[in-house]
């Protein structure tokens, strides 16, 4: 009985469809149903920009220079990015289109550099990379960018921190 079962094309192919349909629910919707994935954090909340804003414009330029194949914004939670700050949450994302986690990191990561260097700094670091990242840095210089556009890309820089604790 068995052996007929295994050779019937249309009982394989309802078994295959059935277990492609298993993963698609895994991998597409069961996720929505994770608090953690659904629901904004503080950090969310504080990056969710005005559409006007000097940090939205900041971000245009951080995704049309292609700074996201670089440098990621996700500190994962492993002992290699603990010197980086809080692990990053699905949250931290919800706001985020597109998404600009990364899946290489080939300069550091910048979930948490709003923390870290001032706008000064990250104005020089924009001008002459090398000079102020050092001279292995691979970082070509963005002193092309206008004025405007370095500002804005500066305020997104400065805007990537947590979001303050909050006692409950």
């Amino acid at each position: 009985m068995a052996n007929d079962a295994e050779k019937n094309p249309a009982i394989l192919l309802f078994g295959a469809a059935g277990l492609v349909l298993m993963g698609v629910i895994g991998t597409l919707v069961l996720p929505y149903f994770d608090e953690g994935i659904v629901t904004p954090t503080q950090t969310a909340k504080l990056r969710n920009y005005p559409s006007d804003s000097a940090e939205a414009r900041g971000r245009h330029v951080y995704v049309r220079e292609g700074c996201l194949y670089c440098h990621s914004q996700q500190v994962r939670p492993v002992r290699a990015d603990s010197k980086l700050g809080p692990p990053s949450l699905p949250g931290d994302y919800y706001y985020d289109a597109p998404v600009v986690t990364s899946t290489q990191r080939f300069g550091p990561d910048l979930m948490w550099v709003g923390q870290r260097y001032s706008a000064d700094w990250q104005h020089a670091h924009l001008l002459n990379p090398q000079q102020i990242g050092g001279p292995g840095s691979i970082m070509p210089k963005y002193n092309y960018l206008s004025q405007q556009d370095r500002d804005d890309l500066v305020a997104y820089l400065l805007s990537l921190k947590r979001a303050p604790e909050t006692k409950d």
